[in-house]
């Protein structure tokens, strides 16, 4: 079975009956809209999508759907959640230790902890370069100082995976991942950043001074940073694309719904023959995008090269509609609280989240050099 069609009519409904129109408002003012979080993941259990045993396949595409449904409506809930899916959930189920499970998987699946993967350093290519954040090895353990630039949720967060160059006692260099609470000695979590496009989802710095970690306190217990962030990379990315796509068709439809609106002069802008074959262009470029998609998750979507092209053509798909549509129905587009400029400013976001376009560009690249 490729989806869990009943559980996503179930979510559905709950977003046209809850969720529809309150978006305007909580990314206006920065709310972490946790109520309705409470309620996908309390009367819905959309991370148990994930953790399914049976079919994890079909978990993971069910997921991703619920990733794009609540992105037509509000973008910054679906990064909220799919960051606590991708960079905490799967990153401990994948690679987490028994012990490590025990502890934490419960509480991240029912939201009673928020995780945060911090990776991110300026400019700092992952796929090329160590992160500058260092972990030392000591007699007891490890020592981290460094500084993680932008973390998703880090504001909230429970618990946090931290990426870092690994120095060992006889001086080799790798990759790791450690888990650790946020309140553990040495963590500052800095001031939240102010960001144009989902805005809901709190952004921060993270620094890092000789915090003192165990050994078992590496993912999995293991030093393999490296696949690890790639594999959980590639799901992000994944659900960036779902997230993209979603971004896209509400952008068309509620753009469409005001190039029908009737003025109280001249021609309603769907009246406008050049506004047509424009709309058209769009609703084809949308159509062509979401059987790509659907296309892709049908394979076993572990495809890195696979899986980034997805996300460069939906990201992108995401900006030219919500753009477009602006100019296609001018001062309409800022009507009442499904204003469209906010749509434009969310897939600004998913082409830099989860990697740069031209990033990408260049590892798709590699394989014809």
């Amino acid at each position: 079975m490729q989806y869990d069609q009943e559980k996503l009519d179930q979510i559905s409904d709950y977003i046209q009956a809850e969720i529809v129109g309150q978006a305007a408002h909580y990314d206006e003012h920065k709310l972490f809209p946790l109520l309705f979080i409470n309620r996908l993941v309390t009367d819905h259990k959309i991370f148990h999508l994930l953790h399914q045993t049976v079919d994890r396949d079909s978990g993971l595409r069910t997921f991703l759907e619920v990733i794009r449904l609540l992105s037509i409506e509000f973008s910054s809930l679906a990064a909220i959640l799919m960051t606590q899916a991708f960079f905490a959930i799967w990153l401990l189920e994948h690679f987490g230790s028994p012990e490590q499970k025990e502890r934490y998987l419960d509480d991240l699946l029912n939201f009673k902890k928020i995780g945060a993967f911090a990776f991110s350093e300026e400019d700092i290519n992952l796929d090329k370069q160590f992160p500058e954040t260092m972990a030392r090895q000591t007699d007891k353990g490890w020592i981290i100082n460094g500084r993680k630039q932008m973390v998703s949720n880090a504001p909230m967060a429970d618990v946090l995976f931290v990426l870092c160059q690994t120095v060992d006692q006889y001086g080799k260099k790798d990759m790791a991942i450690f888990v650790l609470d946020s309140k553990t000695p040495g963590i500052q979590v800095g001031p939240t950043i102010d960001k144009v496009g989902v805005r809901s989802m709190p952004l921060a710095p993270i620094s890092f001074e000789n915090v003192q970690l165990t050994n078992d306190q590496l993912l999995g217990h293991q030093i393999a940073g490296k696949q690890q962030y790639t594999q959980s990379m590639i799901k992000m990315r994944l659900a960036i694309s779902a997230q993209s796509l979603g971004i896209a068709e509400g952008a068309f439809k509620k753009g469409l719904a005001y190039s029908q609106i009737r003025r109280g002069f001249g021609k309603r802008p769907i009246d406008v023959s050049i506004n047509q074959l424009r709309i058209v262009d769009l609703k084809t470029a949308l159509v062509a995008c979401e059987a790509y998609y659907h296309d892709y998750l049908r394979t076993d979507m572990s495809d890195e090269r696979e899986v980034s092209m997805l996300k460069i053509i939906t990201s992108r798909l995401a900006s030219t509609i919500s753009e477009e549509v602006v100019r296609i129905t001018g001062a309409y587009s800022f009507i009442g609280n499904d204003d469209i400029e906010r749509y434009v400013h969310d897939a600004n976001i998913t082409k830099e989240y989860g990697g740069k376009t031209d990033r990408l560009k260049k590892k798709i690249a590699e394989m014809w050099l």
